[in-house]
Parts: structure tokens; sequence; C-alpha cells
């Protein structure tokens, strides 16, 4: 995992996905423990003293969490819950609440405060009701917390390109190389020009620095090797502090640096707004004083600095030189003789960092502010922060590089002394050179790394097809852990998914960089390298597809889209090995977009298509639209397939008459698309169809197989031709218009109260009256003839209004079912008991018509 000092915007994503797995890991973990371990530690030892040491560095970060939560909120009681420890498992248990979850909303909250802070969704109110004197105003801090830098510092989008107004234009060009273009060569050993060789019968080099000889055959002044008290910097009050814009500031600058002995010298840079970047700004100081210089202002005249620059009886001081010597020669043809890197210094004192805030806090108690790393430094003027930053970077160095020189001495002095050499810088201590004084090895270890620093020459970026270098798509998939996209993945399938993602994947990063180069912006400016992964994993197959890929959509993809989907349009026509099949899989995937992009991509993908389809081997003389592949719509008819017709038959060449007319083919190819947008819109009509099912209905027919069916019906004998209907008897709706009118009587009687309780009238059995009569039975004639029932003249349940709870067959029926309505709840099961609370009657009313 990337350490907290290595941590940016740019690999925070990296750092957030390694630490969401590290989590998921620890809780796997945990979760596959056994229940019983209390008797697992009892029958192993050394599983016991594992679990032990785990609690022990868990229970350890935890408290250390604990007390940096405890740092946001300066309250008494946020610094005592900060004292607070999780000791063992009873503090975890009895105090985890308290603790942890408390902090963690703490945390949470102030990140959502920020939030909204930085999204602007805290706004001043229009009318103050008690406004801020002015004094009390202007003295008033900035509202962006600590740790964060305030937006309108890190990316100034107002300002212009400053590079359009450089003389000597940028040239970003893929196919040409960068040839220094150095006027004088100050403090020259050799000529310009000359070719430098190591040895006798070595080829002369073919390096482009032009002061490789001087820098190898350097003789360094005596005092670099003598011990000596380091001098103090001043406070910043004290120093004077110069801007330098102007060509006359530059040429006293450079007045008062001829006379220094050494200088420190730091650089700041801008490379989001422009493909190759640019230095903004050149710190300098010496002993009496700082300097800034604009560099923006006076890029083709810093030339002039190699006086001093390559004079080897000033030592220049840097830290980290690594990139500011290939910035110096990028921009200003700046070269540097007598380096001394305190990076280098640093490394081989064997310090556990190594950075310059780290040497800052270790020798001249200052902590400088490295929220301005990221800040735009174009901005003009800058503000009063900014300049402090930059002016720390150098006020201090020459203090640090007194302090690193004196320790590098001490130390080569008691290695010397010793018999046996410290473990620890064993490592990096050199072989010993009799010609060398031995107090004089480590610092000559560190000119000698200084010099190959210098030694270092600006290389335009190229574009490398193979994806290696910094920016390769080889180089960055491995980065992101993409392994279907890295180079060594084994893609062969000509039509397969992950072949066509891998196309895409190359054809998007190819053209970023070209498109970077036109515009002259960096390649995470035209596209971050996040929405690059996007789009090879979920390819786009239309303008609205891709444009929503974007949260926000990039300004350059603004205005380049149809760029953009044209490439991955030809990158996936290529991966799918034939162009119809690409057009085709092309087609099926903008059809399952949203609706709401159909009607303004549709043109597009019709003449894509019919470009395509002529392309496409075929046996047959005339050229057709291919059909879809839909068989039955009931809203287009049986069968769009055999509905298809053919373009007209106009051949493209003919034996008799040569090539054909050209208006003949115009129509055709018109014909053709009017015929495929039809098509097109019937596929999505049809994926937007639902088809219910619908009951077939059966007709009688006098068939020999009647009597076979009737026989097989009587038995029992299930006819699989025969669909069936497992519920109950289904009862055909009759409209009501068709229905017989009801019986409607005006005259009514309506009573109003208390029921009376009815005697029940003992009726004799109609069937035994019945069966004494001779006559038969309702029962024996309903299976002797079914007497039809005629639908229409009862009311249906699917009508408003319907009465058929009146035709209900008696009264203790109609009354049972008006008073048990929970009958219906319970189905065949008795209603519920009544409590005895309960009334047993109420008013009723009853209407006899």
């Amino acid at each position: 995992m990337a350490s907290s000092s290595s941590l940016s915007s740019a690999s925070f994503d990296d750092y957030n996905a390694q630490l969401q797995g590290s989590a998921l890991k620890a809780t796997r973990a945990a979760v596959s423990l056994p229940a019983d371990i209390p008797f697992h530690r009892s029958v192993h030892p050394d599983f016991a003293k594992e679990v032990d040491r785990c609690s022990a560095r868990v229970l350890s970060l935890t408290n250390k969490l604990l007390h940096l939560s405890s740092t946001v909120n300066a309250s008494a009681s946020a610094r005592a819950k900060g004292k607070a420890r999780l000791e063992a498992q009873d503090d975890v248990v009895d105090n985890f609440h308290s603790l942890v979850v408390d902090a963690m909303d703490t945390l949470l909250e102030r990140a959502d405060i920020g939030l909204d802070e930085f999204l602007g969704n805290f706004k001043a109110p229009a009318i103050a009701v008690n406004p801020v004197p002015l004094a009390t105003a202007q003295k008033k801090k900035s509202n962006v917390p600590q740790g964060r830098l305030d937006p309108a510092l890190q990316h100034a989008a107002h300002l212009a390109k400053p590079q359009l107004s450089f003389k000597r234009k940028v040239d970003n060009s893929n196919h040409t190389a960068w040839v220094p273009t150095l006027r004088h060569k100050y403090n020259a050993q050799v000529p310009l020009g000359y070719n430098f060789m190591e040895s006798e019968g070595e080829e002369a080099s073919t390096s482009l620095h032009p002061y490789r000889y001087e820098i190898k055959h350097l003789s360094y002044p005596a005092r670099m090797f003598t011990s000596s008290p380091p001098v103090p910097p001043k406070s910043f009050e004290e120093t004077p502090f110069t801007w330098v814009s102007t060509p006359e500031d530059l040429a006293t600058m450079l007045d008062k640096l001829r006379a220094a002995k050494e200088i420190a010298v730091d650089l700041e840079y801008h490379n989001y707004r422009s493909f190759g970047g640019f230095v903004c700004l050149m710190q300098i100081s010496s002993r009496e004083e700082d300097f800034v210089v604009d560099t923006l202002a006076l890029r083709d005249e810093l030339e002039e600095l190699n006086e001093v620059f390559t004079n080897p009886n000033i030592v220049k001081v840097f830290h980290g030189a690594e990139s500011d010597i290939v910035w110096l020669q990028q921009d200003f043809n700046l070269y540097v003789v007598n380096l001394f890197d305190t990076y280098h210094a640093s490394r081989v004192l064997d310090f556990p960092r190594h950075g310059l805030a780290t040497l800052l806090e270790m020798y001249c108690d200052f902590t400088a502010d490295k929220r301005y790393q990221l800040a735009d430094w174009r901005i003009r003027p800058l503000p009063e922060e900014m300049l402090q930053y930059a002016r720390s970077d150098t006020h201090f160095l020459l203090f640090i590089y007194d302090n690193l020189r004196n320790a590098l001495l001490d130390r080569a002095q008691s290695r010397a002394h010793s018999r046996a050499q410290s473990p620890s810088s064993s490592s990096s201590t050199p072989v010993p050179d009799p010609s060398i004084p031995p107090a004089h090895l480590l610092v000559r270890e560190v000119l000698s790394r200084s010099e190959e620093t210098a030694l270092r020459v600006y290389e335009k970026e190229r574009y490398d097809t193979e994806g290696a270098g910094p920016g390769g798509w080889d180089t960055l998939a491995r980065k992101w852990n993409k392994s279907n996209l890295m180079a060594s993945s084994n893609v062969h399938d000509a039509g397969s998914a992950a072949s066509a993602q891998r196309a895409v994947y190359l054809a998007v990063h190819a053209w970023r960089d070209r498109v970077a180069r036109e515009e002259d912006e960096s390649t995470r400016y035209v596209l971050p390298n996040h929405y690059l992964f996007s789009l090879a994993e979920r390819t786009p197959a239309d303008m609205a597809a891709l444009l929503s890929v974007f949260h926000p959509v990039p300004p350059v993809i603004r205005r380049r889209a149809k760029e953009l989907l044209d490439a991955i349009r030809d990158a996936v026509k290529q991966a799918l090995g034939a162009p119809g099949a690409a057009s085709a899989s092309v087609t099926d995937a903008r059809v399952e977009e949203a609706p709401a992009a159909m009607a303004v991509d549709a043109p597009e993908t019709v003449a894509e298509v019919v470009e395509v389809t002529p392309a496409q081997p075929s046996q047959s003389l005339w050229t057709t639209v291919s059909s879809i592949t839909a068989t039955k719509s009931v809203l287009f008819g049986a069968s769009l397939r055999s509905n298809t017709a053919n373009v007209l038959p106009i051949a493209q060449q003919s034996a008799l008459l040569g090539a054909g007319s050209s208006k003949a083919q115009e129509l055709a190819r018109g014909l053709a698309i009017n015929r495929a947008r039809f098509l097109e819109a019937a596929i999505r009509i049809h994926s937007k169809l639902v088809i219910a099912p619908s009951v077939p209905s059966l007709i009688a027919q006098s068939t020999p197989d009647s009597a076979a069916q009737a026989a097989a019906a009587a038995t029992g004998e299930d006819d699989p031709t025969v669909l069936k209907n497992e519920g109950h008897a289904e009862i055909p709706f009759i409209p009501a218009s068709q229905r017989a009118a009801p019986v409607t009587v005006d005259d009514t009687i309506v009573v109003v109260g208390q029921s009376k309780k009815k005697k029940r009238k003992r009726v004799a059995d109609k069937e035994k009256a019945d069966t004494a009569a001779g006559t038969a039975s309702p029962k024996e004639e309903g299976e002797m003839e079914a007497e039809a029932f005629d639908y229409t003249s009862v009311s249906n349940i699917l009508d408003d209004g319907s009465d058929h709870e009146a035709d209900l067959p008696n009264v203790k029926k109609r009354q049972k079912h008006a008073k048990g309505s929970n009958a219906s709840f319970y189905g065949n099961f008795p209603a519920p008991p009544k409590a005895h609370s309960q009334l047993k009657s109420g008013n009723q009313s009853r209407t006899f018509r």
C-alpha cells in the first residue's frame, strides 16, 4: 500500500482500492476464525501467541487512530476521549460505541461539511441581517480547512494559456526530436559540439549534453571538503526579497549571483493545461537575498543564467533535481555544473525519510505548507501565501547544505577510525579509493551521484505503440491492474468481447495522445484515466451512451465527441473481424439503449449499415439489406422476414455495359436507407411490445374422431389435443346492451326499526311429498336432462351497480350474507364467536318492492 507521504490526488483512487481490499481481507479472516477460540487456545499454544500478537497490533492501531481523530476537534470532550484507550476485549465491548462510533460520526460529519463548502452549497444570504464591519471582515481567515487547497488556487480555469504568447512555439509532434539550441557556451573547457570520448578506442559520445566534458572533468572547490559551522538563515522579514519579472531585474540579479559561493535553486512548474508542461517560477537564494523569477515573462532571456549555473566555483544546491535538470534544459537551455543534491546526501546518510519537508523540520524546525505543491503557478499576481511557500523551498536550503556536508565529513571520519563499519551504511559505502582522503569519501559519493543527475538530457515524449514508457497503455493497465488490457494478456479470439475491449482501449488511448498533442493539453485534462477504462469496459454504441459515461463531460470531449465515437466504432469493427459484423453489433447495442437517443443517432446508424453492407461476401448478384431477426409481430403482420423487400435489382457492374449508372446506384442507396430506417424502427418497437397470452378457441367439427373423443371423455382419459380448464366453469361475459332489462317497481315500502325474531316455520319435506306424489326429484331430473341457463336474464358482476345480491335464493342466505360479512374471510370454517358485550341486534332498514 502506498505510503502517506506519496499519497496525492492522482494516486488516491489506487490507494482507496487497496485500502478497501485490505479491509475486506481482514474481515474475511475474522469471519473464518472458529467459534470456540478459547478451546483452540488451550490446545495450541502457538495459535494463542499469534492471536495475542495480532490483537495487540489491532488495539495499538485503533488507539493511534482514535488519538488522531481527537485532534480534529479541539474541545475538552474530544481531548478527554482522545486519552481513552482500548486495552482489552472488555473495553472493546463496553466502550466501542462511545469511542469508535462517535469518532467516526464526527469525522463523517466534518467531511460532509467540507464537501458542502467545496460544492458551494453554503451561500451567503442576499440581505445581511447583522452586517460584519469591514475591519473584522478583512481579518477573517479563509474557510478552506487545513489539508485541502482552495480550488481557485489549484486549477485556475479562467486563465488564458500562457504558452500561446511564447516566442518559441511549442512543438508536440511525435516525429521530431528535441535538439539543444544553445547560443553561447559559458565557462567552456571544450568548444560547443565537441564529441567527448571517455577513453581511447571508445566511440564518440552521442549525448546532446553540451557540458558533458565539463561535468566529467570538474575540479571541486576545497571548501566543499572542509567542515565549517553552519550559517543560520535570517528570518523572512529580515531577508531582502526581489520579484524578478523584467530584463533589468534579471541583470541586477545576475550581478549579485556572480559574487556568491553557493546558491540554492528550485522550480515550480505546471503540466495540467499543457502536453509537455512548462516552468512557471524559479526560486534562487543566496546567503543574503531571496529571488523569485517570473519565468513566464522572462522565458527567452533566462539563458543568460548559464554564466552562473555552469560556473564550477559556485555550488548549486538542489533537492531532488532529477526533474529540475530536465525542466531547465527543456524551457531555457540551462545546464548545471557543480551540483550538490541534498536528496542524495540524505540517502547516503541513511535517513529514514528523504523529503525536503523532513529536512526542514529536522534542521530548521520549519513546517512548510505542502498544499501549494498542487497549486496553479500560472496565477499572476501570486498570492502572498504562495510567495511565502516558494521562498521557503530555497530560503533554508543553504543551511541544510551546511549541516549535511558536515554530517558527511564527520561520518566518513568516524568510519576511517573505526574497524567495523555500521551495518546500516555498509551498502551505501563506496569502494575506498587510495587517491581520495578517507574523510572525503561520503562527500565524493554524493557529488558522484549529483553528476549523474546533472548529465540527464531532456528527451521528447514519444508515443510508443508497444505500450512502454511512463504513459504507455501497457504501463497504465499494469498500474490499474487491468489484466485483460495488458500486453501480456492472451487475447487471440478475433470476435470475442475481450478482444473488442482491448481494441477500444488501445484506440482511445492513441486518440487521447493525438488530441492532447494537437490541443497542447495534458492527457489527464483531455480524458482522465478512469474514463479511459470505463470506455473500454462499457463500450458506447451511440452519442448518448458515450456522453453518459462522463460526470461531468470534459471540455475537449464536449467539442470532439463525434471524433471519439468514430474511433471507438472503427476499433470495434476491426476487433470483430468483418465490417458487417461490426456494424450489426453496434446496431444491436444501440437498440438496447434508452429511447431518448433513438431519433438523434438513427441517421448515422443507417448510413453506416448501408455503407458496410455491399462489402459483405455474398453469392447473390444483387445487393440486399439484411432483415431483422423477428419472425412474427401482431403489429406488422405474420412475418417480417417474408415481408422484407430487396433493394432494386441494380448490379454494380455489368459485363456488357461496364460500371453501373451512378444515378441508379444513388437510387438503390436511397431506397436501402429508407428500408433500413423502417427495419430499425420495427426492431425498437418490437423490443418494447409485450404480447399477452390468449386462450385458443375450439371449433366444433364433425370428424371421424368425434366418437373416439367422446368415448375417451366418458372413460376419463385425457386428450392431449384438448385444452382443459382445471378451475371453475367459465362464465361467458355478456355486454350490458344485450341483456334483458330488469323489472323495476315504482311503489316501494321502507320499514325502519329493530327486526323481530321470527319463529322458524316447519315446512314439510318437499322431496318426500314429491316422492309420495310419484314425481321425480330435481336431482334425478338433472341426471336425466340439464336445463339450459339463460345468462342474458341476470346481471353480471362486471357491470357497475350490480344487483346480484337481491337474487339470493332465500331470505336466510340473504341475512347471512348481510350480517356475517366475515364468512367470506373464513371460507368454509365457522365464524368466530361473538363477544358477550356485543349487541345482538340494532336498527335495521328494509325496502319492499
